[in-house]
């Protein structure tokens, strides 16, 4: 029966890659489990929902070869709450499946299951990879994750559309997101896309995406590929596989600006700590809009609320156009500027009443649209 040591370390990030994935509201309670494999010299552990499946392998020193499965959340929870400094963690099985877990001065049992019936990875050695820099593609991840529409009945927005694309007559891999309110696109330069086995564009759910970035931390090389209807991401030590979605994600060429001919550059971070600071008047009310005020030169971007007072700042912009004042969200505001890189931003307008788009020189492939709000 399964026994081994292990860093604590090592186990924290396992469990916590693996613990997001187990559906937790399954009516099969096996699917709410985590699957732990002792090997020699290594722990796999692996979880599915049976739309995304993960499986990781971490370095322990094995005592006994064993099989069995875990509640993820009550063994997240144990190993996450080890908080004090012992290096290394004992597991063991006991009868009838029960898993013993110490460290330091704690001592827990866990009640498990049998591994028989645990759903198996699907197969994904056959297939054609793609290299990419794991901090480029966490980097285009987090520039699209956060407009994924939330409702689930616009299934079609739910996930991030992924394509080939030529972009500036290189190879770019562009990743899109939608709620409908916005629009965000980001492209990584891959001078070997050919080597992604991708005809069309393809739609991969929010959740998988979110632990694709996961995987990308820490990790020099992500490999992508795909496996029938699955998007495949392998690390040095990790499979992800995730199902993609069925449905046709809107154009979204037809919903970027082609005529905003009024180009504010403006300061990233002073830009972001002046929304921050205006958006607390818009916290916790109905009024979820500050005011852009253009003028040559000047930014002022305001907020008023009946309820609570009113909040400005002004900051020094290059801008040429005629004088415009423009309602937006500030958090949508904030949620594009924050994952960027670049030292100013372009905000690029038509009318009031005309959506905004955001591009910045040092974010090469990126372009943000927000809806203006009426003020």
């Amino acid at each position: 029966m399964l026994a081994l040591k292990i860093k604590k370390d090592e186990l924290a990030r396992g469990v916590g890659q693996t613990s997001a994935i187990a559906d937790k509201r399954s009516a099969l309670p096996l699917l709410s489990n985590v699957l732990l494999e002792a090997e020699e010299g290594r722990l796999r552990l692996t979880a599915t929902d049976m739309e995304i499946s993960f499986q990781g392998t971490y370095p322990a020193e094995v005592v006994t070869p064993g099989r069995l499965t875990v509640p993820a959340r009550t063994f997240s929870d144990l190993v996450r709450n080890i908080n004090i400094p012992a290096e290394e963690v004992k597991l063991a099985e006991d009868a009838n499946y029960t898993l013993l877990l110490s460290a330091g001065p704690y001592n827990d049992k866990i009640l498990g299951a049998g591994p028989d019936d645990f759903p198996a990875m699907p197969p994904v050695d056959d297939i054609p990879f793609l290299d990419l820099a794991g901090r480029d593609l966490q980097g285009v991840i987090d520039r699209t994750i956060y407009s994924v529409a939330k409702d689930e009945t616009r299934y079609n927005l739910s996930g991030i559309y992924i394509e080939k694309v030529e972009y500036e007559g290189r190879p770019n891999l562009r990743l899109v997101s939608t709620d409908g309110h916005r629009l965000n696109l980001a492209g990584l330069y891959t001078p070997d896309l050919a080597k992604l086995d991708m005809s069309k564009g393809v739609l991969a759910p929010s959740k998988g995406l979110g632990e694709l970035r996961k995987l990308t931390e820490g990790a020099e090389t992500v490999r992508l590929g795909f496996s029938g209807e699955s998007l495949v991401a392998r690390s040095q030590n990790a499979v992800l596989v995730m199902r993609l979605q069925d449905g046709r994600f809107p154009d979204y060429n037809l919903v970027l600006p082609k005529d905003n001919h009024r180009h504010l550059l403006v300061d990233r971070r002073e830009l972001l700590e002046a929304l921050k600071h205006v958006g607390i008047m818009c916290a916790g009310g109905e009024y979820k809009v500050v005011k852009l005020a253009l003028s040559p030169g000047r930014l002022v971007i305001s907020a008023v609320n009946p309820n609570q007072g009113q909040s400005e700042a002004g900051l020094e912009a290059e801008y040429e156009g005629e004088p415009l004042e423009i309602g937006l969200n500030p958090r949508y505001c904030l949620e594009a500027l924050s994952p960027l890189v670049s030292e100013k931003v372009r905000l690029s307008f038509l009318e009031a009443a005309n959506p905004v788009l955001i591009t910045a020189a040092e974010d090469p492939g990126y372009s943000g649209v927000i809806m203006s709000m009426r003020i």
